[in-house]
Formats: structure tokens, C-alpha cells, sequence
């Protein structure tokens, strides 16, 4: 039997919290949008108190997000955000710029620290840099290969996350770029629209639809589909990946509750009844396409192939091997 991986998700809000660890969530990310990059829901203080104490009845684990790439005037800010959250008791502090790094490291020093950031974290020697500097636990990058992400693994000593779910994040820019570009520009090129009310870039030769997210961070743009590798565990299980993670961003409550109830059945099936996975996978991954909204396909992201350019084969579906 494989050990039992953490199934990770960030609720949008206490009720969404509850739905999710009802489904079999294990892990809870929440925090506040003034220092999450781009987080799904925003808690105030007395909302992280109660998710807190929920969580920990539950018996699960819950981190608080503070993974916002940092200017100058948030530093003193998230020193005095810190000291409001110093006495409740995460299982852990997930960050992704080093300032706040070293601002955690001075004021919480029992703090677990979780790297999380989308792009630097791409090979075994810069993940071993951060560990043997007292982090606990590091997200590599959603870009990575399943040979490169299997390779890292071996390498190092610390916990592993992985993104098995969702949308990717392609780009990110402190600027307010779709702002700036409704006021001074009409379009965008050749088979590109930008829809202000839809929020989001639509690809017309691709036919794909690509989400932008403007906060007071800047404007982020994820992937055109979702990663999906239900029916694709098995290696990850069989390395000893600690923590599966499925971003929720794209996806309704009541999708996101159904999402995360299938893979707990299948991380299930994987870990006990490897025979029997293999043979409802395809049954599995139907199930998730049933809640994936019109213009959201899925696809296998980067497993099965490195960073693919135009007029080069690219793979969606089952079928992407």
C-alpha cells in the first residue's frame, strides 16, 4: 500500500471549507487577498480563527497564504498582518518572495515554511538551497515534466507538492495591463480578443479561452485548459509525491466539491486497489469533463510534454502521452 498523499485545495470561503473537507479535502489554503497572489477566496481575521479551529476538529491540516510577489510599501503591512496571526496555529506558512521569507523566519521562527512559487522551483539543486535554509515543504513548478518532477523527487529530502488539478498560471505582471489596455487600445492582433466583461483572452486559432485575473498585484493569465491527471496517479504515488494540490480557480462550488471527491476516490483506488484503477480511470476522468464549464477542456499541462510551441504537435485529452 502507498502512503497516503495530502489532497490540498484553498475554499473560497468558511462554507465552501466545510463542502471541501466533507468531500475529502486534507489540506486548506486560505489567507487574505492583500498578500495572496491570486487566491480563490479572501478571509478576515475572525473568518482564518474559525477555519482554524474547524479544520483542526476535522483533523485535517490548514496554511495560510502569503504569496504575493512584495513592493516596498507591503513590507511593513505583512509585518503587522503576521503579528495579528502569530498565536493561531497553522500547519504551515506558504510564501513566494523573500522578503516575506525573511520576514517570517524573524517573527515566526517556529513557523513551517512552504516555497511556493510558480516558476523558480524547477530543479532538485535550488529545492535542496531552500531546504537545508529551514523549508519544510516546496511546490514545484507546473511546468515540469513527469520524468522531471519523478527525478526531483529522488533528490531531495524534504515534502513535495505537485499541481495535479486545474488551471495554470501562465504569465503574471505587477502592472494593470488589461486596464491599461481597455483604455488605450481596440484590439489586441490577428485572432486575438480581449472580452473586458468576460475577463479573459480568447485565442481564435486555438479556439481557447485563457483567464485573466487584475488585483491590486497586478494582472495574471492562466492556461487555456485544466490539468487533469485523475487516471495518471500512479507514478506520482509510487515516488512519494507528499501533497496533490488542485487549483479550484476556474470552477463553481459545487464543481470544485465534485472534483475533489473524485480524486479522493481515485488517490483511494490507486493506493489500495492499483488494479482496479487502471481499469475505471477513463471512467474517472469522464466524470471530471462532466464538470468542466464550455470552454474549459481538459489536458495533462506539462506531464507529458515540455513547453510546446506553434507548428509543433500539441496533445490534449486521454490520449496526451
Amino acid at each position: 500500500m502507498k502512503k497516503q498523499p495530502e489532497l490540498l485545495v484553498a475554499p473560497q470561503n468558511l462554507a465552501e471549507l466545510n463542502a471541501l473537507a466533507e468531500a475529502g479535502a486534507d489540506g486548506f489554503v486560505v489567507g487574505s487577498e492583500q498578500f495572496m497572489m491570486c487566491g480563490r477566496g479572501s478571509f478576515d481575521h475572525v473568518e482564518l480563527v474559525q477555519a482554524v479551529e474547524r479544520v483542526h476538529q476535522l483533523g485535517k491540516k490548514i496554511y495560510l497564504a502569503v504569496d504575493a510577489l512584495l513592493p516596498n510599501r507591503l513590507l511593513a503591512e505583512l509585518e503587522v498582518y503576521l503579528t495579528s496571526i502569530r498565536d493561531l496555529p497553522f500547519d504551515g506558512i506558504r510564501y513566494a518572495d523573500l522578503g516575506a521569507y525573511m520576514l517570517i523566519k524573524d517573527m515566526l521562527p517556529q513557523a513551517s515554511l512552504h516555497f511556493v512559487d510558480q516558476m523558480m522551483l524547477t530543479n532538485y539543486e535550488t529545492i535542496n538551497y531552500w531546504l537545508a535554509r529551514g523549508v519544510s515543504r516546496v511546490k514545484m513548478a507546473p511546468e515540469l515534466t513527469l520524468d522531471e518532477v519523478l527525478t526531483i523527487k529522488k533528490e531531495i529530502s524534504g515534502k513535495a507538492e505537485v499541481l495535479i488539478h486545474g488551471a495554470v498560471m501562465m504569465f503574471t505582471s505587477r502592472r494593470k495591463l488589461v486596464d491599461n489596455y481597455l483604455t488605450f487600445q481596440k484590439r489586441m492582433g490577428k485572432g486575438i480578443q480581449l472580452s473586458a466583461g468576460d475577463n479573459h483572452l480568447f485565442d481564435s486559432e486555438r479556439q481557447l479561452y485563457y483567464p485573466i485575473v487584475e488585483n491590486e498585484h497586478g494582472t495574471h493569465i492562466f492556461s487555456g485548459h485544466d490539468v487533469c491527471m485523475i487516471d495518471e496517479l500512479k507514478d506520482l504515488l509510487v515516488a512519494g509525491i507528499d501533497v496533490l494540490y488542485i487549483e479550484g480557480f476556474t470552477y463553481q462550488t459545487e464543481q470544485l466539491v465534485k472534483v475533489v471527491q473524485l480524486y479522493k476516490m481515485a488517490i483511494e483506488l490507486a493506493r489500495v486497489e492499483p488494479k482496479k484503477y487502471e481499469k475505471v480511470g477513463m471512467a474517472l476522468y469522464a466524470e471530471v469533463e462532466k464538470q468542466q464549464s464550455e470552454n474549459r477542456r481538459l489536458d495533462r499541462g506539462f506531464y507529458y510534454k515540455p513547453t510546446i510551441y506553434k507548428n509543433q504537435t500539441r496533445l490534449y485529452g486521454t490520449a496526451s502521452k
